[in-house]
């Protein structure tokens, strides 16, 4: 067989062909026979499992998922290419140079500028519990998250990787995407137009005024990121909403759905924290939670790590970033229940924290 694969642009073009040639890459005399795929899953139509019959009777497992933008399909809810391409080259290009969270085992992954696709382990069968932003987190799985993220990010603090020259720094992809994120997208956020839309939306109307105001919200902004240029650097996940969250069968926390990129520590901690507890939970535990990701960055061998209170100063800031990003956040990847639950637990967290009077509002 060529090991050449063409990206499949379709879900019909998952064929048992296509995933004997995904799959040799790790096993290289496997002959898928037949496949059944399951239905489209999630809120993006862009994944199914598949259950593989192999030619002689036995293979090393059954189950998988498939993930891509599928283009042939004309679907926009498949997601865009550039989303896709940057989930997936997160994980192949910049989670095997940190101490990643745990995460699906990936089997196949290709990338091109119009098409990515990837099999990976399906979780489900062997016990894996998946999120959803309506079931928060429990003290205990709060904790368990904050160290992974604490071991991810002790294992790049600070980096040398980030300079230029290093294997994250400028002209990287992991350099390039916190580019496109800061300089493109997250501006895009802003323009009047965009915000006035989102307003009108139940989101926007379900957070305090002071918060649907784009003068003040800009300032505000502004401000944040003059103050988190003064924070440590490290490498964050990108995405650590509920969403992409969930526990193995022994309670490891695991994660999914990259948009991995070199980044001020409290954009990951405040984003993870806001969206991933209840509010009433995260008023009680979210000065404890700080508190351990300080303990635990020092355990995994981070050093210069800032203290207790600098941390709760610079994550009480950081609660904003949150209403800003879930806010604007399209329609095509998160329902509006979903992107409404996660701008209210964030509009509610800066107005406790009084992000605004921090910031020098």
């Amino acid at each position: 067989m060529s090991t050449v694969l063409n990206i499949p642009l379709r879900y019909d073009a998952v064929t048992p062909e296509w995933m004997t040639g995904a799959l040799r890459g790790k096993w290289p005399d496997v002959i898928v026979k037949d496949l059944k795929r399951g239905p489209i899953f999630g809120y993006k139509q862009n994944k199914f499992r598949v259950q593989v019959d192999y030619a002689d009777g036995d293979g090393p497992t059954r189950n998988f998922i498939v993930k891509g933008n599928f283009p042939g399909q004309d679907d926009p809810s498949t997601g865009t290419a550039w989303s896709m391409a940057s989930e997936l080259r997160s994980i192949r290009d910049v989670a095997p140079l940190v101490a990643a969270p745990f995460a699906p085992e990936c089997y196949h992954i290709d990338i091109s500028e119009q098409a990515s696709a990837i099999v990976m382990e399906d979780m489900s069968p062997k016990g894996a519990i998946f999120f959803d932003a309506f079931h928060t987190l429990t003290l205990g799985q709060a904790m368990a998250f904050m160290d992974a993220f604490a071991r991810m990010h002790a294992s790049a603090w600070n980096s040398d990787m980030f300079k230029p020259g290093g294997a994250m720094g400028p002209g990287t992809f992991a350099g390039e995407n916190r580019q496109l994120v800061n300089e493109v997208y997250l501006p895009s956020l802003l323009e009047e137009e965009s915000w006035r839309q989102f307003v009108e939306m139940p989101r926007g109307r379900a957070i305090p005024r002071m918060f649907q105001k784009l003068d003040r919200v800009q300032t505000a902004w502004d401000a944040l990121w003059s103050l988190l240029r003064q924070a440590d650097m490290t490498v964050i996940h990108g995405d650590e909403h509920l969403g992409n969250l969930f526990v193995a069968a022994d309670g490891t926390p695991g994660v999914i759905d990259w948009v991995a990129r070199p980044e001020h520590w409290p954009i990951g901690i405040a984003y993870f924290m806001v969206c991933a507890l209840d509010i009433a939970d995260r008023r009680q535990w979210d000065r404890a939670l700080i508190s351990h990701y300080v303990s635990r960055l020092a355990f995994h061998g981070a050093t210069h790590v800032p203290n207790v209170e600098d941390a709760w100063f610079l994550y009480r800031c950081t609660t904003f970033y949150p209403v800003v990003t879930w806010m604007n956040n399209s329609a095509v990847w998160q329902p509006e229940a979903v992107n409404t639950a996660n701008t209210v637990r964030a509009a509610v967290a800066a107005l406790d924290h009084d992000a605004y009077g921090l910031l020098g509002l």
